[in-house]
């Protein structure tokens, strides 16, 4: 069997020079062959850490990245999910692996990432699909969450202590101004007692953004499709939930805020400073923190905002 030449991988800056090589659309050429997929078209996805390529309209060819365990959590987070939201998930097709590289092929849902059409969805629609989240979140996070599945139980107690370390060090690689630099040992140190006592462990999508939620317009208005992309689950403290969609879909917009909040359950009175620290805690301790992007989706300025004023522009739902 002639091999299709996949680079041999040994760090994260060499799958970054590769990322784009003409070698991968030949993989999922393959792929699509093995389990008899329709490949064409076949088109490579712009997005995400992984390598993605859409076979056809039915199905999607996921080739893991080596950086971090995503195979093994998407793959158990797939089977865990199916069927246990109000809105659509991908189902399972297929697993293996091409050259030492784990893949999955998984049934391509309807609908555009949010993020394409965010900016033309009216107001009285994104209100509703926030509404909506909160509400599936609710759902997912009501059953009972499979620790028993290793990929998924990632030591929550273990996964905090251990993101607490290397705060500094990863928001210093991101770029975050000295400010915070020198404020964050002290600030997760004051506030990591906010995590106790957080209820039992559910299990979490870890990754609900505007990249992975699906939308469509239908009869002059948005509605969600579906939602993809569960290579960042694991079991942990619900409010963890909220860290992708607060910085990366809702950030700084108190209205949207509160709607995803309240339709999860949180009453008037909990939607205070105290809620607010403990998200923010979360955002820093978040698996891919980043809070100069996360400042910078508000405004060039709040760069260099301090820690402290960061926080309250952020998560804006709260009145001081």
């Amino acid at each position: 069997m002639t091999r299709l030449g996949l680079p041999d991988i040994t760090d994260r800056a060499a799958y970054e020079r590769h990322f784009r090589s003409p070698a991968w659309a030949r993989a999922a050429s393959v792929v699509c062959a093995r389990h008899g997929l329709r490949a064409e078209p076949l088109a490579r996805s712009p997005q995400g850490e992984n390598v993605i390529f859409f076979a056809g309209a039915r199905a999607v060819v996921k080739i893991f990245s080596p950086a971090r365990d995503n195979f093994a959590r998407e793959r158990a987070a797939l089977r865990f999910a199916r069927g246990r939201l109000p809105v659509e998930t991908p189902e399972l097709l297929h697993e293996g692996e091409i050259e030492g590289w784990p893949y999955l092929v998984i049934g391509r849902l309807g609908g555009e990432a949010s993020r394409e059409v965010w900016a033309r969805v009216p107001r009285r629609d994104r209100l509703e699909i926030v509404t909506l989240v909160g509400a599936a979140l609710r759902e997912l996070h009501a059953h009972e969450a499979p620790l028993e599945e290793p990929a998924l139980n990632r030591d929550w107690p273990g996964f905090v202590r251990r993101q607490a370390r290397r705060a500094v060090e990863r928001q210093r690689a991101c770029g975050a101004n000295p400010e915070w630099l020198e404020r964050l040992p002290s600030y997760v140190e004051e506030r990591i007692g906010l995590l106790e006592g957080g209820g039992r462990e559910v299990f979490l999508h870890g990754d609900v953004h505007a990249g992975n939620l699906l939308l469509a317009e239908e009869g002059g208005r948005w509605r969600v499709r579906g939602l993809v992309d569960f290579g960042d689950s694991l079991c942990g403290a619900r409010e963890y939930e909220f860290v992708a969609p607060g910085v990366l879909m809702v950030q700084g917009d108190g209205e949207l805020q509160r709607a995803l909040l309240g339709a999860y359950g949180y009453g008037e009175s909990g939607l205070d400073a105290a809620l607010r620290a403990r998200l923010m805690l979360l955002t820093v301790l978040y698996e891919c923190s980043d809070l100069r992007k996360y400042a910078l989706r508000l405004a060039p300025e709040a760069a260099t905002y301090t820690l402290d004023r960061l926080e309250r522009a952020i998560w804006a739902f709260a009145s001081d």
